[in-house]
């Protein structure tokens, strides 16, 4: 997405994504649990352990006027990991 004359890439803080392109129309929140499992024991058959961590996850949909189409930016633990073009024009 650009915005002015930067482009949003992967990586980006929200700090940055704000500062160039200003408010988002409408913000998601949500959480994402990271899980890793663990082998424990050295037998064929051995057990798991799972370790959950929540991440916040945020998502950004921004109106670029009526004759654009709606873009959305995803953020996960602070840094942009998606950006999407919206098959809906703005308004």
């Amino acid at each position: 997405m650009r915005c002015g004359k930067t482009l949003i890439r992967v990586g980006d803080s929200m700090a940055a994504v704000r500062a160039y392109c200003g408010r988002p129309a409408a913000i998601q929140h949500s959480i994402k649990v990271n899980t890793t499992t663990e082998r424990v024991g050295g037998r064929e058959v051995s057990q798991s352990h799972t370790v959950g961590a929540a991440v916040p996850v945020e998502t950004w949909t921004y109106n670029r006027g009526p004759r654009k189409l709606l873009m959305t930016v995803r953020f996960v633990d602070g840094s942009v990991v998606s950006v999407k073009t919206l098959s809906q024009y703005g308004y």
